[in-house]
């Protein structure tokens, strides 16, 4: 502590203290334990906290506060929070926050998670054995909203009141941001490793989608209703495995285009008779007789174009398009067409196939078969 600044011991009104949100290093705080414990023997370990106009804000001790808050509005006792106050926030704020977090054992992945992509200490805070996600947690999370990691975090907490007590793992974590477009899928997947103990190892050899068709099904109401997701959800994800890539595009933009359309904008045609409710329409794969010849036509012409690039000239803009590649197989929408790319140095050759087709590859005869 810098020897300049005063600290106190203090006795607060709990109406005039709140957590500060800067240093709330968890995604999601349980203080049910807390609660009883406070209950029965009082707050016994002091918090710290600093003055901040006519409120004190409370950053190292969160879970003690939110416990003692919870009780004063319960049973309108205690109605004092206690805490060693500062005059101001302290220069040495975020390592404070540290020494009282670094020999925890019990933050989740979430929380973890949580950390290094909002504090600058992660390295200090984490074991040595989560320290080496740091890097691929904040490449892979970059720009990710922040709702979604609070959203899997309730899924773990209404697992934990069914009696679930697993925690999503940094890994767990790392595939569901990675391999999985939407929130739904992460929450569908996030059931697999809460509920059904399958270890991540399973879906990073590739066969996710696979593993989803077949068992997805067989989720129960109650699980569906954990993961916070319908009937209706799961189907589109798993029709969207089965479709073919451009239908699986089609299928998201549909659903992502449905959730922000209001209701009542919603409107019947003859060839598709909507329910009155949005969100019990039937998830349309299939397109109608009279739209096939026309996705037909353009499938034909995107084919000619990739097998004989003469016959379609190329559009060649003068803005730059600037394409990252995270994986070594990426697909990517460009004026209109979809192309896939291929990490040079991935190993992985590129093979257009048909349904049927037999080939030879490494040296065994293989058949294909659309599924």
């Amino acid at each position: 502590m810098n020897e300049n600044e005063s600290l106190e011991y203090k006795e607060l009104p709990i109406e005039s203290v709140e957590a500060d949100e800067e240093a709330k290093i968890r995604v999601y705080y349980d203080v049910s334990d807390l609660v009883e414990s406070i209950r029965e023997v009082g707050q016994l370990a002091p918090g710290y906290a600093y003055k901040d106009r006519d409120k004190y804000k409370v950053f190292v001790g969160i879970r003690r506060l939110l416990a003692v808050k919870q009780l004063y509005e319960q049973e309108g006792k205690p109605a004092v929070f206690k805490a060693y106050v500062f005059e101001k926030k302290p220069a040495n704020f975020y390592e404070l926050i540290r020494e009282e977090n670094m020999k925890r054992s019990d933050l989740t992945g979430l929380d973890k998670v949580h950390i290094i992509l909002n504090f600058p200490f992660a390295e200090k805070v984490l074991s040595s054995f989560d320290i080496r996600f740091i890097t691929p947690v904040r490449k892979a999370l970059e720009g990710k909203p922040k709702k979604d990691i609070e959203e899997l975090a309730l899924v773990e907490q209404r697992a934990k009141a069914k009696g679930h007590e697993n925690r999503l793992s940094i890994q767990e974590i790392l595939f569901l941001f990675r391999e999985l477009r939407s929130l739904e899928e992460r929450k569908l997947y996030a059931i697999f490793f809460l509920i059904h103990n399958v270890h991540v190892r399973l879906f990073e050899t590739g066969n996710f989608k696979q593993y989803a068709i077949l068992n997805a099904p067989k989720l129960t109401p109650e699980e569906l209703e954990i993961a916070g997701l319908s009937k209706e959800d799961v189907d589109k994800i798993i029709a969207m495995y089965q479709a073919p890539p451009f239908q699986a595009e089609i299928i998201q933009e549909e659903f992502e285009e449905k959730k922000e359309e209001p209701e009542e904008k919603l409107e019947k045609t003859e060839e598709t008779l909507l329910p009155e409710s949005a969100e019990e329409q039937p998830l349309e794969i299939e397109k109608s007789e009279e739209e096939q010849p026309k996705e037909v036509e353009k499938l034909e012409r995107e084919e000619m174009s990739f097998e004989t690039k003469e016959e379609v000239p190329s559009e060649i803009s003068e803005e730059e398009t600037i394409i990252l590649m995270e994986h070594d197989v990426e697909y990517e929408i460009v004026n209109g067409r979809k192309f896939m790319l291929v990490k040079e140095e991935s190993r992985i050759e590129p093979y257009r196939v048909k349904d049927g087709q037999e080939l030879e590859l490494a040296g065994k005869k293989v058949r294909i078969k659309y599924v």
